[in-house]
């Protein structure tokens, strides 16, 4: 995972509504969980591949 503070908010808010749908019981919670993980793991594969030094401030 990357040391993005933003992108750990938006993961933070993404799971918070994943939590919320499954105690609604919704079906809908599966679907968000599935997309922030896939998310989630395709901007960390790309931060990889990022320099170190354009990724800092």
């Amino acid at each position: 995972m990357n040391d993005n503070l933003y992108w750990k908010i938006i993961w933070v808010i993404a799971y918070g509504i994943t939590l919320w749908l499954t105690i609604k019981g919704s079906m809908s919670a599966m679907y968000w969980m599935a997309g922030a993980m896939f998310v989630e793991a395709v901007v960390s594969l790309i931060y990889h591949f990022i320099p170190a030094g354009k990724t800092k401030r």
